[in-house]
């Protein structure tokens, strides 16, 4: 039996026993190819350009963040947020590792502290799906955003997972359990209203 701690527990990361697995999972779920494909496909919507202050809300290790350096520049501003200490010590060891004048934060995505209007662009990847109340945290993400910014927000709806097996009956019993494991397994459908709800224009 695997001793690992639950993905559900990613709001949790300082309290479980093994902190560093989480840092671990993180690292491998970058490398998957459609996930790669989704980091081009936001990288592409955010249209950085040299000088722009970018806010990474629940950064993890900062793996996101280092692929804007290059795109900001020297002038520009990169800040990582994240409310595990463990994340935000690993995301300054890499900074500090390649020599990258990266700001790393430990706080609450649902009580962002920065001032308002503090960034051009301000995203999350996969982090809506783990937490109480996404329609807060999208508040203040739309209140750190300066007028005309970007918003890019990246998740999974787990009901949509597609899984080839003969067996119908335990195929759905499986994705509608691991969907329900996740605190907002819908999350990915419900995007296109949370947006719409923060006035919000949707891009397709």
């Amino acid at each position: 039996m695997s001793t690992h701690p639950h993905t559900n527990l990613f709001t949790q990361i300082d309290r479980t026993k093994d902190p560093d697995f989480f840092i671990r999972f993180m690292d491998e779920a970058q490398k998957p190819s459609a996930i790669q494909a989704s980091k081009r496909l936001i990288l592409e919507r955010i249209a950085l350009t040299p000088g722009s202050a970018v806010l990474d809300v629940g950064c993890g290790p900062g793996t996101d963040v280092f692929d804007m350096v290059e795109l900001v520049g020297p002038t520009g501003r990169l800040v990582g947020l994240d409310a595990s200490e463990v994340m935000i010590a690993e995301a300054r060891r890499r900074a500090e590792e390649l020599h990258l004048a990266i700001g790393f934060e430990v706080g609450d995505v649902q009580a962002l502290p920065f001032p308002d209007g503090t960034f051009d662009v301000c995203r999350a990847a996969r982090l809506l799906e783990h937490l109480p109340d996404a329609g807060r945290v999208l508040a203040e993400m739309v209140r750190v955003t300066r007028p005309c910014g970007r918003i890019v927000v990246f998740d999974f709806d787990w009901d949509t997972l597609i899984i080839d097996h003969p067996d119908k009956e335990t195929t759905r019993t499986f994705i509608l359990s691991y969907s329900d494991s996740i605190r907002n397994g819908w999350i990915g459908r419900q995007l296109p209203r949370l947006f719409k709800e923060q006035h919000l224009q949707v891009l397709s």
